[in-house]
């Protein structure tokens, strides 16, 4: 019960702090989950000019933001992980909300936008601008080429069904030697 009050207050928007012997509430943002930014990129793509976005472009795209993120700021831009599925990096909550929707594009989400600070709303876009133009098809090629899900995957035959969660110091580790500058 007292980890679950812990989270409570580490994701809330409010937070206690003491200035002298007066407590002060003061907001603060919460903590930014997968599907913050998930909803992110489903709002970004232009629908109108033909634009679109698969569950499997979404689960690639949110990994490489997690890497790139990682990598540049030494952090994790959420904490959820990813797994080393058949088709590539997929987070498990991701794929189950979005599933439903197979092959085909995801409507945009009718969630209010999560308030990024500039600086990683800049990223997020930037992440967009450059994996954005790709298909999920090319994206997990890619992914299936890439040092983290490789070592995840190492004893598995390809299609097999894995679960071993990549892990984050790989992800941070291969995506600074990536040529990528975001």
């Amino acid at each position: 019960m007292g980890k679950k009050i812990l989270e409570y207050f580490t994701n809330s928007c409010y937070s206690i702090i003491r200035i002298g012997k007066l407590r002060v509430m003061k907001m603060r943002r919460r903590k930014i989950t997968i599907f913050d930014v998930a909803n992110f990129f489903l709002k970004i793509v232009d629908r109108d000019s033909g634009s679109t976005i698969t569950p499997l472009k979404l689960q690639k795209i949110l990994y490489y933001a997690q890497g790139y993120y990682l990598a540049k700021f030494d952090k994790p831009l959420f904490n959820e992980d990813f797994q080393a599925w058949a088709h590539g990096p997929a987070n498990p909550a991701i794929y189950d909300k979005y599933k439903d929707y197979r092959f085909e594009s995801i409507d945009e989400p009718e969630e209010e936008l999560y308030d990024f600070d500039e600086d990683t709303s800049l990223f997020l876009a930037h992440i967009w601008d450059a994996f954005g133009i790709y298909d999920g098809k090319y994206l997990e090629e890619l992914t299936h080429s890439e040092f983290p899900w490789i070592k995840a995957r190492k004893g598995y035959e390809p299609g097999q069904k894995c679960e071993v969660v990549i892990k984050k110091e790989d992800m941070k580790e291969f995506f600074k030697t990536e040529p990528y500058d975001v």
